[in-house]
């Protein structure tokens, strides 16, 4: 909803309670591409390929979104 820095205190707090959220993982790294932080989009696609998230929904969102700018809401 346009709050990104909130958003990201709560994908925070689900990784500590579990680092391998994917899905957490990949709505963050959208956050940070909408934030024009491609870098730090690319640490959490990294992180979802090395968790078993390779071939997944939240990789291939995440990775489009890096790819074009286009992140998805629902």
């Amino acid at each position: 909803l346009g709050n990104l820095e909130q958003a990201n205190l709560y994908y925070e707090q689900a990784l500590t309670v579990n680092p391998d959220n994917i899905l957490a993982r990949s709505y963050m790294g959208q956050g940070k591409v909408a934030a024009g932080d491609k870098v730090a989009a690319l640490t959490q696609l990294r992180e979802i390929q090395a968790r078993g998230g390779a071939g997944t929904w939240a990789e291939t969102s995440l990775r489009q979104a890096i790819e074009t700018g286009t992140t998805y809401s629902y």
